[in-house]
């Protein structure tokens, strides 16, 4: 019994460190291109891959693809973007197909590691904001805070408990 205990507790520890985006995709990625310099001039960058990530602004369906405007944030451990903190601007992540905006929805976090393939200016208040543009190679939508820990079936304590 003790074997079995021993080796379920591992699996969660393994699975719940997980890395969420391939470690083949993060060999991919510049890992010496700043957001700062993408966002400064994203044509140059055209062709490198970079790892991003933020809260979901908006997301738009087209005909063929889906544009999911983000405010890029840091990325922490398991490359989760950070929950609050300075942003250093925004960008669009372009995905071939139709996804969900309920679920893709705004304020849900996201990481993307992606191919820069331009720029695309939009509005912005008064502005025209020069949006860096980025094909989605592996995308990951995190939960939601109160899902993840509504959702979570193992609780540890000492004692009786009673759910009503």
């Amino acid at each position: 019994m003790p074997l079995v205990c021993t080796i379920m507790v591992t699996a969660l520890v393994v699975i719940g460190c997980a890395p969420v985006i391939s470690q083949e995709a993060l060999k991919q990625v510049d890992q010496s291109l700043r957001f700062e310099q993408l966002l400064e001039n994203p044509e140059a960058y055209r062709g490198r891959t970079v790892l991003l990530g933020g809260d979901i602004i908006e997301t738009e369906n087209l005909a063929d693809k889906t544009l999911i405007l983000v405010l890029q944030r840091s990325l922490g451990y398991r490359k989760k973007p950070a929950a609050e903190g300075v942003s250093q601007g925004r960008f669009i992540v372009s995905v071939p197909g139709f996804l969900d905006p309920s679920i893709y929805r705004p304020g849900r976090k996201i990481t993307v590691v992606g191919s820069v393939v331009g720029t695309e200016v939009r509005p912005l208040g008064e502005i025209e904001y020069a949006y860096p543009l980025i094909a989605k190679r592996e995308l990951y939508i995190w939960p939601t805070e109160e899902s993840s820990a509504a959702g979570s079936g193992v609780h540890f304590g000492v004692g009786i408990g009673i759910s009503l």
